[in-house]
């Protein structure tokens, strides 16, 4: 006879536990929802690469995002909205009439995220309306004129010279939550920037290359001197926001363009962004200094 360990010394230790039932459940689940998926599928919380990479590099940029929740709070409900939209007996659905069976699932098993349904709803939701997003038809040789290609351009520099201030102001790194404010709208104008670029290349336009950004950043004097400054942080809000209010001038008078339908609702939106993050700075600039 074995000896008893300190941890089995009442026959209720070694009932299993709940933590080991649920287990044991989402196993039984994930075989299920495999089974059903077809051959090829992934295993229930795994994405694809790229659709990870998506999320990943935006999640805290959408609106159902609360601060101070890490990527891995939400990444088990963008995988189970992604998987279930790809399954073939739910192909006829749309999210409403699916929503029972996600919450389901996600009762029984919600990965690493210790979120409830209801705050991860929207995130399986935006999940689920990319996986059925169609593909996007190849690009349009010319479709863009000159003199619109040219305006996109002046838009996407600023954008670029924009990321690289942003930058300038957090050196050095300022402390406590205009820190994190600064570092989140530098992360932000660098994803803006991206997907401008593809949408100007997804209309038949062409994207001039950084280096026209970098050097017409040199020539600006305005930012002359910005590292090593002591202005405080008053100063370095107020830089950051004329940065942003410039790019947001140039987004302003692009809408003004008559755009194909894609590449002005992108650039509604990010011109929406911007908006919001020189709010963010007003209310810094206003309550805490």
């Amino acid at each position: 006879m074995r000896p008893v360990a300190d941890n089995e010394a009442s026959p209720l230790a070694r009932a299993p536990s709940r933590s080991v039932v649920r287990k044991a459940l989402s196993n039984f689940w994930r075989k299920a929802l495999a089974s059903r998926s077809g051959p090829g599928s992934l295993p229930a919380g795994q994405l694809t690469d790229p659709v990870d990479a998506h999320w990943h590099d935006r999640y805290y940029l959408e609106p159902y995002y609360v601060s101070g929740r890490g990527y891995d709070q939400y990444r088990p409900a963008y995988a189970l909205g992604w998987q279930v939209a790809q399954s073939p007996e739910h192909a006829q659905q749309d999210f409403h009439q699916v929503e029972p069976v996600l919450q389901a699932r996600w009762a029984m098993d919600s990965g690493s995220s210790l979120l409830h349904w209801s705050q991860v709803r929207e995130a399986a939701e935006a999940s689920w309306l990319q996986a059925r997003r169609p593909r996007p038809a190849p690009p349009v040789a010319n479709a863009l004129s000159l003199n619109t290609t040219a305006l996109l351009n002046a838009v996407l520099a600023l954008g670029r010279q924009t990321h690289t201030r942003l930058g300038q102001c957090m050196s050095p790194m300022p402390q406590g939550l205009i820190g994190q404010v600064l570092a989140r709208h530098f992360n932000a104008s660098q994803i803006l920037v991206e997907d401008l670029e593809r949408a100007i290349a997804s209309s038949g336009g062409v994207a001039l290359p950084a280096r026209t950004s970098q050097a017409a950043l040199l020539r600006t004097a305005l930012w002359d001197g910005l590292l090593g400054r002591e202005e405080g942080a008053d100063y370095v809000l107020q830089q950051a926001e004329a940065c942003q209010q410039q790019w947001l001038s140039a987004y302003e008078a692009a809408e003004k363009t008559k755009l194909p339908k894609p590449l002005s609702e992108t650039l509604h939106r990010q011109a929406l962004m911007l908006r919001g993050h020189i709010e963010a700075i007003h209310w810094l600039r206003r309550y805490m200094l």
